[in-house]
């Protein structure tokens, strides 16, 4: 089982081309474990990128169709990333600890130098149950931003572009 959870907060000061409604609470659950924070009350102290998730979770999804190695970094902490790593159908996630390495990106194909496994490990998911979680609250997403923003925004565009990508 993996399920992903997020609230959107609006922002008031948006200009111009700029996204409404990236930021937010972001949480991901897989069998017994969570990552990310949701929670009720809306405390700016606790805010992520919400775009970003669903968008890095996305293009983990479309690399996994040709890679059997996918690293998401949680950009709002310096040594944590989430470790997919794909045997057959099944995706094994972990939470996993490692220095970004100077040049890496917000998702890598290799392995990080010195990566450890200090929190959990191996969770097991279908690819097919994966890919249908996170392209269907990307949907509901990009909805919620078409509503918040310019239909034509050049990042709802992108979203929906990968979206489509990996529905082929």
């Amino acid at each position: 089982m993996f399920k992903i959870s997020y609230k959107l907060f609006e922002s008031e000061d948006v200009e111009g081309n700029e996204l409404n409604g990236t930021e937010g609470y972001f949480q991901f659950e897989i069998d017994n474990e969570t990552y990310g924070i949701f929670i009720t009350e809306e405390i700016d102290n606790f805010t992520v990128s919400v775009y970003w998730w669903l968008y890095y979770f996305l293009e983990a999804v479309r690399l996994l169709k040709t890679e059997r190695y996918v690293l998401i970094s949680d950009i709002e902490k310096s040594n944590i990333w989430i470790e997919l790593k794909m045997e057959k159908n099944i995706v094994e996630i972990s939470k996993v600890s490692a220095d970004k390495p100077e040049g890496s990106g917000a998702i890598e194909t290799k392995k990080v130098p010195n990566l450890t496994y200090p929190y959990w490990k191996e969770k097991r998911v279908i690819y097919e149950d994966l890919k249908k979680e996170v392209i269907d609250k990307t949907k509901l997403y990009v909805e919620e931003l078409r509503v918040l923003n310019n239909e034509s925004n050049k990042e709802i565009l992108k979203m929906e572009k990968l979206i489509l990508e990996i529905e082929k």
